[in-house]
């Protein structure tokens, strides 16, 4: 299996709900914004068994380097066994491909076991409050992989060579004048601060011989740039940016403009910038993050890295690209740049590209639909993971199918508001395909008994999706209910044995169409997640609710039977848990209650609704058939466009970026001839 080449684990006991919380908070603040380039770096949380009983042992196997971070507060701290469990990996921690953080969330905290008795734990219990604590928590980790990433030995407290070098780019004119930023900037790095600062280049005069150590500083540091009134005018100034590019070295621009600049100078974008608000640590801590972004990036580009291959740490622009030898091809982080700013980038002659754009450009899907079932997990916990987890890689899928020219088809509604718009802003993004038209890029198929959508609710969504309504099945009428007109209005499935029985049937009829290649024109699907029991799910209307599923079987399980039935290719990522992971243990031959019907007749009026499904001679599918069928037919059965092994690593990595690298892999099949396991 490849092997992503960095993992931060993030370990506290499941009871924790503050850990919890705290553990999201560095997931978020280590992946940024996902329509945008910025840090994303892999996160993975403790998985637990049943009971919240910690796991015999955490997957170590998926990366070349394991970054361990353990919360340690009072709920770990009076469970035996998870400090047990704590202890067991800190001991077997063996580095480099191993490192362990432990932070101290309370006072009693420590050590949680006589073996980490002689080890310095990150005392965040200090800081005077939660905000404060939190802002500790994630500088010391960003600097701790910063460390780890350049190779650095991991030492105690502040007793450490700093792992970077800020080198301070400022108009010394200004460093008095008002909001004195520079003067602030200044005073914070005198204070205690996990970095080693360069601050007096700003008097440097234009020929001196101090120069040429400015080059060479530059070339070692990250560079913050405090942009003030006379900044954009002092030779110096612009030079340390050139230089910092030139050297592909980490920038950010805090912007501390008071007025108004006759002229910018336009080589201060393409990096992160920030608003000056009076802040020091804000810029600091920034760019420590820019730096860790760059550290990472460049080990992970070096994975794709090709022959005639020149790495940028950050997207191209005009500035670093002229006079670029026009044989060798630029290799940049993913996401790629919008489709407008290509076409610019394009003039300089020099052929740029992410790994995954190499993965979609060819051959294209050309606007054939790719069906996407992803859903929230029910047991997502028990894989280490969190639905912050689950929703980027459905956003990262979408990216790239979209990138490839596909068109993403999904049935229902299409999930959480926050999903939903990233999703459309990737299809305003990635819009411009030759022979697509954009309000193709999603095609949104919608069951009975989902209300109707409205005029205004179509052109709203035009622009960016194409809505088909599939009407009411034929053996659901308003003699069975009064609710079960043809255009109905809202009604939940659980609120007696008719209304389930309608709702499965009108889904049904929907998943039905979307295997039908020739209905729907649908040419695979993609399974991520997926609910086999009572989950916290998030309704059309945004609010979330612990429920069973409405239809006759799990969603998600009647999608993959459905296309398996008609030979459409499935795939299954395991990473997730959820319906995916209950298949893929059945392909392998594992027996789950979960696909019986002595567990899912708990969900409600399920033997009412299988009477009614009798009644009106209906097909009813039971569990036997269904684990025979996927069985019978086997990894070729299920999916012939991948072979043996890429089906097992799909359903093992949880790396996002070899679960794309698959899926497109997969795809790039469709029109060839399969020959799998060669």
């Amino acid at each position: 299996m490849k092997r992503q080449p960095l993992l931060v684990h993030l370990l506290f006991h499941p009871k924790s709900t503050s850990a919890c919380e705290l553990a999201c908070h560095i997931h978020q603040q280590l992946n940024g914004d996902i329509l945008v380039p910025g840090l994303r770096v892999p996160t993975v949380f403790c998985p637990t068994k049943k009971g919240n009983r910690p796991p015999p042992s955490l997957h170590l196997d998926f990366a070349e380097r394991n970054f361990l971070v353990v919360l340690a507060d009072d709920q770990l701290n009076i469970d035996d066994e998870w400090c047990q469990f704590m202890a067991d990996v800190c001991t077997q921690a063996q580095p480099p491909a191993w490192r362990f953080v432990p932070i101290q969330l309370s006072h009693d905290a420590w050590p949680l076991d006589p073996r980490l008795n002689d080890l310095s734990f990150a005392k965040a219990h200090l800081q005077p409050d939660k905000k404060a604590c939190d802002a500790f928590v994630v500088r010391r980790i960003v600097v701790e992989l910063c460390r780890y990433l350049s190779n650095l030995e991991a030492v105690e407290n502040s007793e450490f060579e700093v792992p970077v070098t800020l080198f301070l780019s400022h108009a010394k004119a200004d460093i008095d004048r008002d909001p004195k930023a520079t003067r602030c900037f200044i005073d914070a790095l005198k204070a205690d601060q996990p970095v080693e600062a360069w601050v007096d280049s700003g008097d440097i005069a234009s020929g001196s011989r101090f120069a040429e150590s400015i080059e060479r500083g530059v070339q070692r540091s990250s560079l913050l740039a405090v942009l003030t009134d006379t900044y954009a005018t002092r030779e110096w100034c612009r030079e340390e940016v050139l230089l910092a590019k030139e050297h592909q070295r980490p920038v950010v621009v805090v912007d501390a403009l008071s007025g108004h600049e006759v002229r910018s100078f336009p080589y201060l974008g393409n990096v992160p910038r920030l608003r000056w608000d009076g802040d020091p640590q804000k810029g600091i801590d920034l760019l420590l993050k820019e730096t860790l972004r760059q550290l990472y990036d460049l080990v992970r580009l070096g994975q794709f890295k090709q022959p005639g291959d020149f790495i940028f740490a950050r997207p191209p622009e005009l500035a670093t690209l002229v006079g670029r030898d026009p044989k060798l091809e630029i290799l940049y982080p993913d996401p790629p740049v919008g489709v407008s700013e290509a076409k610019r980038l394009a003039k300089a002659g020099i052929k740029v590209s992410t790994p995954f754009q190499r993965l979609a450009i060819t051959p294209s899907l050309r606007g054939q639909p790719v069906s996407l079932s992803m859903s929230e997990s029910t047991d997502i916990a028990e894989c280490g993971l969190d639905a912050m987890h689950l929703e980027s890689c459905m956003l990262d899928l979408s990216r790239y199918l979209l990138i490839k020219g596909a068109t993403l088809a999904y049935g229902g509604h299409l999930g959480a508001e926050g999903y939903t718009q990233k999703l459309f802003e990737l299809v305003r993004t990635h819009n411009s395909v030759e022979g697509v038209q954009p309000f193709e890029r999603i095609v949104n198929h919608r069951g009975w008994p989902l209300p109707r959508l409205s005029v205004k609710d179509l052109s709203a969504l035009n622009r960016v999706s194409k809505t088909v309504e599939l009407p009411r099945p034929a053996e659901v009428e308003e003699t069975l209910h009064s609710d079960f007109t043809r255009e109905p209005k809202f009604f939940p499935g659980d609120k007696s044995a008719e209304h389930r029985f309608a709702w499965a049937r009108g889904m049904t009829e929907m998943r039905a169409f979307q295997a039908d290649r020739t209905q729907s024109g649908v040419v695979a699907r993609i399974v991520v997640g997926g609910t086999f029991g009572p989950t916290v799910k998030v309704l059309e209307d945004g609010t979330r609710k612990e429920q069973w599923y409405a239809s006759r079987i799990p969603g998600v399980l009647e999608e993959i039977v459905l296309s398996v039935q008609v030979g459409q290719p499935v795939f299954l990522i395991g990473a997730f848990g959820g319906v995916a992971k209950l298949v893929i243990d059945l392909l392998r031959g594992e027996n789950r209650e979960e696909a019986t019907w002595d567990y899912q007749k708990r969900a409600p009026f399920a033997d009412e609704m299988k009477a009614l499904y009798q009644k009106h001679g209906v097909p009813w599918l039971d569990y036997p058939e269904i684990v025979a069928l996927i069985r019978d037919k086997g990894l070729s059965g299920i999916n012939p466009l991948l072979t043996t092994e890429e089906h097992t690593e799909l359903f093992e990595t949880i790396d996002q970026g070899r679960i794309i690298e698959i899926v497109l892999l997969g795809l790039s099949r469709l029109d060839l001839p399969v020959t799998p396991d060669k």
